[in-house]
């Protein structure tokens, strides 16, 4: 009897060329959201920010030469101008310090001048407790990544942490970094539990985020805890690359 042999997708003349597109474009989904965080980022420094600076060095002026006509001028009148450059210094500063928060928000300095493992550990020690540090473990080197899948998984560390102080303030967290054939970040904290993914903000947002390459996101939350939140995001490497990062010797990656 014939047996006609079975062809697999596999084995299929244009499987590795279509592997290498899909690649290709799910780096180019994920470097266009880099792009546009890095355009943000740059507005917001260069725009706003540098108004509001020149605006608070105007005010500082305006009241040293205030100093200087108090001597000769209408003293209840140049008291009220006073008041109300102080109290405009005031509202400008406030506003620079919230401008600069969000740009900090919307990158880590730390994570483009040091990478991935260094600014977890940042955000670990941001929202660390006084008597319970957020328990950071990176127990393999991370292998060489695209700057879209570092950053996506940044912003969903970033996110978990933000709602573990939230919803379970008190508790201990802890983050787990590891890579495999994808970049797999958890952060679980022993809180009441209870926690559900609704909304169309932070972790959700993230999720869909990260669905459009490929990656996703579970949450596991029974009551009673704990609380675990745990991203797959796909390492999008090109035919020849590598994911795995040869040990160094005397390294403590805990």
């Amino acid at each position: 009897m014939f047996r006609r042999r079975r062809e697999t997708v596999e084995e299929g003349p244009g499987y590795a060329e279509a592997v290498e597109q899909l690649t290709a474009s799910r780096r180019t989904i994920v470097e266009a959201f880099e792009i546009e965080r890095a355009r943000i980022e740059r507005d917001l420094h260069d725009g706003a920010q540098q108004f509001i600076v020149a605006s608070s060095m105007k005010v500082g002026e305006a009241l040293l030469m205030l100093d200087a006509a108090r001597a000769s001028g209408d003293s209840p009148a140049l008291a009220a101008v006073e008041s109300l450059l102080v109290e405009a210094q005031r509202d400008t500063s406030g506003a620079l310090r919230t401008l600069r928060e969000t740009v900090r928000g919307v990158h880590s300095r730390t994570l483009t001048e040091r990478g991935l493992e260094a600014a977890v550990r940042e955000l670990g020690e941001r929202f660390s407790g006084s008597s319970d540090p957020v328990d950071v473990r990176v127990p393999f080197p991370l292998p060489p990544l695209p700057d879209g899948v570092v950053s996506s998984a940044w912003f969903f560390a970033s996110e978990a942490l933000t709602n573990a102080a939230k919803h379970a303030p008190g508790a201990h967290v802890s983050i787990l970094v590891v890579a495999d054939t994808a970049l797999h970040v958890s952060v679980v904290d022993d809180g009441p539990g209870g926690a559900l993914l609704t909304g169309g903000h932070g972790l959700v947002g993230i999720r869909e985020r990260l669905r459009t390459f490929g990656g996703d996101l579970t949450l596991s939350s029974p009551v009673g805890g704990p609380t675990s939140v745990v991203a797959r995001i796909p390492l999008l490497l090109r035919h020849g690359e590598s994911g795995v990062t040869p040990l160094q010797p005397g390294k403590d990656n805990r």
